[in-house]
């Protein structure tokens, strides 16, 4: 029986947990996972992961991991998470997210170098080491990006719209913030558009592609796609 354990587990390196985090992250901004935008999200993984993002490159790992029963390939080339590859990818999920609010929490590690940071620890953390950080730190909900945990027993708070769709002239709280993209990350710190922060939305401009928000005294004006990523919840 213990054999025939070890040829059922999966034989995951570390480019198909990148993956699966990838695909992750993808569904759970809403969006059913294609090839170009699952390329998109790895081109988001921190150079020093050594990720291939090629045509071929891709295929090969997916039509592998399809071999593994991680992932379904839809009629229409849709990618989905087999049951077991969803368990993996929460596992990695939750890793990666509890890392980065170790980094930030207990080691002072700026935002903008955060998730590269917590990359490099996901692929180590056993899970008893897992147990221990999120003992260590309270059973923490989110990632210091406000991004839910799984299996902390995370509940999104009601009234969560993307920043775009947000009312003008309210005020508001940062309840999320992208996590994989650090120059934006920089600029979003520097300006205090941060988790948990009051906001007012005071201008949305399309035809512009900007949208307008007053942090106190300051303003901070962001381009209308990233907006889309920022998630706001109501004062």
């Amino acid at each position: 029986m213990a054999d025939q354990g070890k040829q059922d587990a999966p034989r995951l390196t570390q480019a198909m947990e990148n993956y699966l985090l990838s695909i992750y992250v993808v569904q759970e901004r809403g969006e059913k996972v294609s090839n170009s935008n699952l390329v998109e999200q790895l081109r988001r993984v921190p150079a020093s992961e050594n990720l291939g993002t090629s045509l071929p490159a891709v295929s090969g790992m997916l039509r592998r991991m399809e071999r593994e029963s991680l992932i379904r390939l839809g009629d229409t080339r849709d990618i989905d998470l087999t049951p077991k590859g969803r368990k993996l990818a929460e596992s990695m999920i939750r890793k990666h997210r509890l890392a980065a609010r170790m980094v930030v929490d207990l080691l002072g590690v700026p935002l903008h170098e955060v998730d590269a940071e917590a990359h490099m620890l996901e692929h180590a953390l056993s899970s008893t080491l897992e147990k221990r950080i999120q003992d260590r730190l309270g059973n923490p909900k989110t990632d210091p990006f406000g991004q839910p945990i799984p299996g902390s027993g995370y509940r999104e708070p009601g009234g969560v719209v993307a920043l775009d769709n947000a009312p003008t002239g309210k005020p508001m709280i940062v309840d999320r913030i992208p996590e994989d993209d650090s120059e934006l990350i920089a600029y979003l710190s520097e300006s205090g558009v941060l988790p948990g922060v009051e906001v007012v939305v005071s201008d949305i401009a399309p035809y512009r592609g900007v949208v307008t928000l007053q942090i106190g005294d300051e303003s901070a004006v962001l381009g209308y796609g990233v907006s889309s990523q920022i998630r706001l919840r109501p004062a």
